[in-house]
């Protein structure tokens, strides 16, 4: 029960490299970048060679920890840490080699200086980790920066003729919201990057309620039970678009928790609660009897739509689940091939009996099974034909650019062929603009799903929707 997001790209792999690139990519390595002016302008000049990292001339993780503890010192501290990872750095040095790493690192590090001219400071603190500390004022605007971070390190960096285009992961975590101590301050930024990582969001603020060491998220776990008894968890409906008609062919049904405090809660602030709790299965059931009732009385009301539900390896692992789906399809009159049930990569990697199993019995109901975030993961080929699908969803990370980029078009292009191949319908997911819609439609997507179409909404407001849509066509 996942929402759709902005997710950074899946790592491009390169081919080997020429012996003459090689020489290439070592000359342009083994030049010395001086050390950061932005450093220089903080740091005692005749004791900072402790305090620079040789490779980038930019700060090191202790350089880091010292200027943070000062600017937290200060009275009314205000500071933001921004962490930054780069994705899938290892593929760079497993397949070009060190060298070129090094030089990507460096060119890392001068775009950092570019476009965080403000910071505070700038540092290199790991590998392949970076950080950029904003105070005062500048603090504000962490997330602008974080953004326009990752603008930047998308564009392509030029490796002896190559262009690698980066997958950037970035935690934002501020002080004194989150922390007032250095040690905490980066820790929980820490956290939030991990977290943009697992959720592929490429950018994360730190939250308590999504941190699993917090004395907040205990807190909520007790919250999520309560929230079952309290009705608190919502199910809400985004609209799917036929990309020839226009026409509304179906909705996708998202979990929301309004929680008295925190306010209307995404699914991404408590699945993992919901997992650890072992409230997985009473969660899904609620969703499943939700949309299949409110799919029943909107085809009843003559809107001839279907629902998608997501479902997760732990619900897939529950042997009771058709059962469950069958008494819900009978209960409410909606014929199962107006169900579409979502699966992603993690359940099909996963290769194990139980959910497999489990989905030959849903198939067998004549539920329609469709594959989510198609594209990310290695082995979506291997199983497509195994699992029967009727439906591939192309990630958004796909979707998002393709107006713009080759590459992007050229793959989208690609899971159309291979999905309208095999005769299974195809979902853009995360359509964000007019331009959007329209790359996805010219491409041969059939539906379309995203903002640019309609946000999720509440039952209700989908249900007013509906109506006002069908109105605006007939005039």
């Amino acid at each position: 029960m996942s929402s759709s997001s902005d997710r950074p790209r899946p790592w491009r792999r390169l081919t080997a490299l020429s012996p003459r690139a090689r020489r290439r990519i070592h000359n342009a390595s083994v030049i010395a970048p001086s050390p950061s002016s932005t450093l220089l302008r903080q740091l005692d000049v005749a004791g900072h060679g402790a305090l620079i990292d040789d490779l980038t001339g930019l700060a090191n993780r202790r350089a880091l920890h010292r200027r943070l503890e000062a600017a937290l010192a200060e009275p009314d501290a205000r500071a933001a840490l921004l962490l930054l990872d780069i994705d899938a750095f290892k593929d760079v040095n497993d397949t070009l080699g060190h060298d070129a790493g090094d030089a990507v690192l460096r060119q890392v590090g001068l775009r950092l200086e570019h476009v965080a001219i403000e910071a505070d400071l700038l540092a290199r603190v790991g590998s392949d980790e970076f950080a950029v500390l904003l105070t005062g004022s500048q603090a504000d605007d962490a997330v602008a920066v974080g953004r326009r971070l990752r603008t930047l390190l998308e564009t392509p960096l030029e490796v002896a003729g190559l262009g690698i285009r980066l997958g950037m992961n970035i935690g934002i975590a501020m002080a004194p919201r989150h922390a007032t101590d250095a040690t905490g301050l980066a820790r929980r930024a820490d956290v939030a990057m991990h977290l943009a990582k697992a959720q592929r969001t490429s950018i994360e603020v730190y939250a308590p309620e999504r941190d699993l060491h917090s004395p907040t998220r205990l807190t909520l776990t007790a919250d999520l039970h309560a929230a079952f008894a309290d009705e608190q968890l919502e199910v809400h409906f985004q609209p799917q678009i036929d990309t020839y008609t226009g026409i509304v062919r179906g909705a996708e049904a998202l979990v929301r928790w309004r929680h008295p405090q925190h306010g209307l809660m995404p699914p991404a602030a408590f699945l993992g609660l919901a997992e650890r709790a072992g409230l997985m299965g009473p969660l899904a059931l609620l969703v499943l009897a939700d949309a299949i009732e409110r799919c029943a009385q909107w085809r009843a009301a003559g809107h001839m739509l279907t629902v998608a539900v997501n479902l997760s390896v732990t619900n897939l692992m529950d042997p009771d689940l058709p059962t469950e789906v069958a008494a819900l399809l009978r209960q409410s009159g909606l014929e199962a091939h107006h169900l579409e049930l979502e699966i992603t990569e993690d359940i099909v990697m996963a290769d194990a009996v139980g959910p497999i199993g489990v989905l030959h019995e849903l198939k067998e109901l004549g539920v329609r099974l469709s594959l989510d975030d198609f594209g990310t993961g290695y082995s979506s080929l291997t199983y497509l034909k195994h699992l029967a699908v009727d439906a591939l969803k192309i990630d958004g990370s796909f979707v998002r650019d393709m107006a713009d980029s080759h590459e992007d078009a050229a793959i989208v292009g690609s899971i159309v062929a291979l999905a309208h191949a095999l005769d299974l319908t195809v979902v853009a997911e995360g359509v964000s603009s007019q331009q959007a819609y329209y790359a996805v439609r010219d491409a041969g997507c059939d539906i379309a799903q995203g903002f640019e179409l309609g946000r999720p909404m509440t039952a209700a407001s989908f249900g007013d929707w509906l109506i006002e849509r069908a109105a605006s066509s007939a005039a």
